[in-house]
């Protein structure tokens, strides 16, 4: 049995597109938005907690603006010469699961800040 060229090249497109399926992405790792030591906290904490998931939702906006450039070069250039170099189009859905999340926790917070006077 001939392998020919044609089958070979496919066979090669469809395992490079396998494998950059994986860099399309990363899994989400949202933070809960009630914990069970919430109301032990002391004013100090909730405020601390609040000022570091503004940090960690500034991180975001910049990862998920640097996604969105990376998804431009994709589209633009790359898929152009090579289309099966699409299946690593990252839509950023880790980034807005994990920023709402934290905009949740966040009002949570904020409410129990609210009710404890701080």
């Amino acid at each position: 049995m001939r392998i020919s060229a044609k089958q070979i090249l496919g066979a090669a497109a469809v395992s490079i597109a396998a494998l950059l399926g994986a860099c399309a992405g990363r899994p989400a790792a949202p933070v809960q938005v009630n914990q069970a030591d919430d109301v032990d906290k002391s004013c100090h904490e909730l405020m601390q907690e609040l000022n570091h998931n503004d940090y960690r939702m500034a991180r975001l906006v910049r990862e998920s603006n640097h996604v969105k450039a990376g998804n431009a070069d994709v589209a633009a250039g790359d898929a152009f010469f090579f289309p099966p170099v699409l299946v690593a189009y990252d839509k950023g859905k880790a980034q807005n699961i994990e920023l709402r999340s934290l905009q949740e926790r966040n009002k949570k917070l904020t409410q129990l800040a609210v009710d404890k006077d701080c």
